[in-house]
């Protein structure tokens, strides 16, 4: 009797089968869902460390060091010495756009330069270098100071309290040498024609600590700085003449005239600035037979009259 062979015998029944199979789509359903928590995870994590807002939100100082020559605010008289700060800057980017950042230049305070530009990404931290150095060291106590940064339309980059505090701790050190700042007083004043022009001329006397005092007189209302003078000292005071352009049309109408000094005190061969408002005196016509003056025009006409 013949035996006919219909294949090879198998080793593993239906269900065997059946249950490798559900096994294996377990096991990757399983790696599915690891890999979908992990990629969460990381997700979630680069949200959380993503910015909210821009800001500065923290300074790291290098320094103090010196600063001269170009380096020093454009303003400035050339010559001078000045103490400095390099601030690297921990700047936290805007979540939707990338914003474009510059130094603020000159503060009340405080001069802020160096990069010219930076681009802080959306959402990203930028390290972002200024140089600091101060504008009036009699404007730094107590003062809300001005960020550092600037954005592409002029608005102030914002700073962490943390920040900020940093920033009046280095501006406050950094002054800490000029002791108290200068105390000025005018010993005269006048005011020359000249052709058009009216120019308010001051003979002031500087009380100081310093080694040596430049001046340089600041715009104001109704007057324009000249130039710059550095005053000849005489044991711990000092005399100079300055000199600003009086606009009369806007001079006339103010009731407490003044202009103002940025008196640089140098000490130990630094420059520590302190700006100073001086109201303007008062200013009588000429007496009766007092020398003419070059065009016959009389003081009262040119030159504000506040009480003294």
């Amino acid at each position: 009797m013949d035996v006919l062979e219909a294949g090879a015998p198998s080793s593993e029944s239906p269900g065997t089968s059946h249950r490798v199979a559900r096994g294996v789509a377990v096991i990757a359903a399983v790696l599915i869902a690891v890999t979908v928590a992990v990629g969460g995870a990381r997700w979630w994590a680069e949200q959380s460390t993503r910015s909210d807002r821009l800001e500065i939100q923290a300074i790291e100082t290098v320094g103090p060091f010196a600063i001269s020559g170009e380096d020093l605010p454009a303003d400035w008289p050339t010559g001078l010495v000045a103490p400095a700060y390099r601030l690297r800057l921990d700047v936290t980017g805007d979540p939707q756009r990338t914003v474009q950042v510059q130094p603020t230049g000159e503060t009340v305070a405080y001069t802020a330069s160096g990069t010219q530009s930076a681009a802080i990404p959306a959402g990203e931290r930028v390290g972002v270098d200024v140089v600091v150095t101060p504008a009036d060291c009699g404007g730094l106590e107590g003062a809300d100071l001005t960020s550092p940064l600037i954005d592409a339309e002029g608005a102030g980059v914002p700073l962490s309290s943390t920040a900020s505090q940093t920033l009046s701790s280095a501006l406050d050190s950094l002054c800490e040498s000029a002791g108290v700042g200068p105390v000025i007083s005018f010993a005269s004043a006048r005011v020359d024609v000249f052709l058009r022009d009216r120019i308010l001329v001051m003979r002031l006397r500087v009380a100081t600590i310093a080694d040596r005092i430049v001046l340089q007189p600041r715009d104001s209302t109704g007057f324009q700085g000249g130039g710059d003078v550095e005053a000849t000292m005489d044991e711990g005071a000092a005399v100079a003449r300055m000199r600003w352009l009086v606009s009369p049309a806007e001079a006339a109408g103010l009731e407490s005239p003044t202009v103002r000094v940025r008196a640089f005190a140098l000490i130990a061969g630094r420059a520590y600035p302190w700006v100073i408002d001086l109201r303007v005196p008062r200013l009588r016509p000429q007496t009766p037979g007092a020398e003419p003056r070059n065009d016959g025009v009389d003081l009262a006409e040119v030159a504000p009259r506040p009480e003294a």
